[in-house]
């Protein structure tokens, strides 16, 4: 699939440290595209260690600099491990997905972040792609799913079902914003108080805030923000105490932050950006104002995009800090 070679860091890099483009975010790791190293999703605890997904495995880069495979799922080849948030109970969640239905890749892995030791925590619509997790504060885990247009929510004990189904969750499939794939809903974040639960839209660019009613169940969707000049292609989602909401852009190399009003501001474009698909703060006390970033760069791996795919770990210093995880 990938037929180019980007340049590799060989040397560690503490978290932080790199090449800066003007304004724009640092570079803290680059990868090999060669090696299967797009980095998709990514997450962080409360050591500082960054948990990432690439290909087929999930990785772990720790504060100094080692980049280890930390879990292989048993996932069938052509899947990609996609996103990841730590749990409640401490292990590590993972959602997986593939473009073809047969064999099966569509599921939700949960990993012991000490030893890698994974089970399959949930089995998903084979139709589908499990894209990005969030949980609530009573355990349960909400994923979306671009290809279905619906978000499913799985209990603690592993049972699924969908959560929401809505036609503002839904992808394009007569032109989609990613030759390659229609996808709706992606991205996916409780606001500060888990009150409500915002969700990205890659093919129509808006941001969709769904209502956290009794017993949690979904109140009426609506488009918060709409900006398909600025959010088309947006993949994953963070927001700062503050209420800004920073979005990963993957579609037209941006990353961008949604102020609590709902106007857009384009922070960085280009430059060390390749297909940005995921946004995480730091959670230690140095890190509360770092935003990290995953370069995916499928979209030049893929050839959909011309030029050399460039993946790597990018960090972004910014004025307020994260929301604590998870």
């Amino acid at each position: 699939m990938v037929r180019t070679l980007a340049v590799v860091v060989g040397a560690a890099v503490l978290f932080g440290a790199g090449e800066a483009s003007a304004g724009g975010p640092s570079l803290v790791r680059a990868f090999d595209p060669a090696q299967g190293e797009l980095p998709e999703s990514i997450t962080t605890d409360w050591a500082g260690n960054l948990y990432m997904s690439m290909g087929p495995t999930v990785k772990r880069l720790k504060p100094n600099g080692q980049l280890t495979t930390l879990a292989t799922p048993p996932v069938p080849e052509g899947t990609f491990m996609l996103g990841l948030k730590f749990g409640w109970d401490g292990y590590l969640y993972a959602g997986s997905g593939a473009f073809a239905p047969e064999p099966a890749a569509a599921f939700v892995w949960r990993i012991n972040p000490i030893t890698g030791h994974t089970t399959e925590y949930a089995a998903l619509d084979p139709l589908g792609f499990p894209n990005d997790l969030a949980f609530d504060d009573r355990g349960d885990l909400y994923v979306t799913d671009p290809f279905l247009g619906v978000i499913w929510k799985i209990d603690d004990d592993g049972d699924a079902d969908v959560w929401l189904a809505d036609p503002s969750l839904e992808g394009d499939p007569v032109t989609p914003f990613l030759p390659f794939h229609s996808f709706g809903v992606d991205g996916i974040a409780f606001d500060r108080w888990k009150r409500n639960l915002y969700v990205g839209n890659l093919d129509y660019g808006t941001i969709v805030r769904i209502p956290i009613e009794c017993h949690g169940e979904p109140g009426e969707p609506e488009v918060w923000v709409d900006d398909y000049d600025k959010l088309a292609g947006a993949d994953g989602i963070a927001f700062d105490a503050d209420g800004d909401l920073y979005v990963a852009v993957n579609g037209q190399d941006r990353l961008v932050r949604v102020d609590d009003d709902g106007d857009v501001h384009v922070l960085a474009q280009g430059g060390l950006l390749d297909a940005p698909s995921s946004v995480v703060f730091g959670q230690t006390l140095l890190t509360r104002k770092k935003l990290y970033v995953t370069s995916f760069a499928i979209n030049r791996a893929l050839g959909v995009v011309p030029g050399t795919p460039h993946p790597a770990l990018l960090s972004l210093s910014v004025s307020d800090p994260g929301l604590l995880l998870p």
